[in-house]
């Protein structure tokens, strides 16, 4: 098994409580007229295209499609091999999504993405922006469903071109017990990500250092960007 399905599997427990609640994305997207017919490539439990009527979410791991609570037209495939033809207006990749893997596969889902865009359609990309992650423990999620409490918390540390992130999952039910696990990520600068996209055949039609539409900085934490296919 790998590290990321490792990963996910044991997220899929829980992954709707830990993330349920968090919904600025949505809003972003939402306030940027993302039309119809829409995908989300690497849906996980669908937390953001359930908010689209009659979205298309593609996740490859069964259990995460399998423990949502979500409704959304659920497929499981590869983002590299995308199972669908030219159809939709809007493709999503998420919650730093496309920085599970590296560069190399990074180009090939994002030509997947345009091959499945109608021309004009828009790819939204929402990463952290390089390596702008800082020492020191980030608070991820707190929950308490009155059965069981969990809190999350993540540690990053980088390795060459990667950060290794460190989740500590703090779990009370009958017991009390700390999981550790482990997943890999490769960030990338807006210039890396600028020109895979115009190599793909797109155009940067906006970018973006937060959930609240302020333009992106050099400085900013996230890099979000809107691209239009041509």
């Amino acid at each position: 098994m790998s590290e990321v399905e490792d990963f996910y599997d044991f997220e899929s427990t829980y992954y709707d409580r830990i993330y349920g609640i968090f919904g600025q994305d949505v809003t972003f997207y939402k306030a940027l007229d993302a039309t119809a017919p829409y995908l989300e490539i690497f849906a996980g439990t669908g937390r953001i295209i359930s908010k689209f009527r009659g979205g298309i979410g593609l996740e490859i791991n069964p259990n995460m499609l399998r423990k949502s609570g979500n409704s959304f037209v659920k497929v499981m495939g590869d983002s590299r091999v995308l199972p669908f033809k030219k159809h939709f207006n809007t493709v999503i990749i998420g919650l730093n999504s496309l920085l599970l893997v590296p560069n190399a596969q990074k180009k090939i889902i994002l030509r997947e993405a345009r091959r499945v865009l109608h021309e004009n359609g828009f790819l939204f990309v929402d990463v952290i922006n390089g390596f702008s992650l800082k020492r020191g423990t980030y608070e991820i999620s707190n929950f308490n469903d009155g059965e069981t409490a969990v809190s999350v918390t993540m540690k990053a540390t980088r390795l060459g071109d990667s950060y290794q992130l460190r989740y500590f999952y703090k779990i009370i039910n009958k017991k009390k017990r700390v999981v550790q696990k482990t997943i890999t990520i490769y960030p990338m600068t807006i210039g890396e990500l600028r020109e895979m996209l115009k190599a793909e055949d797109f155009e940067l039609d906006g970018t973006f250092g937060d959930y609240d539409l302020s333009p992106f900085e050099t400085e900013s934490e996230k890099l979000i960007v809107r691209a239009k296919a041509i």
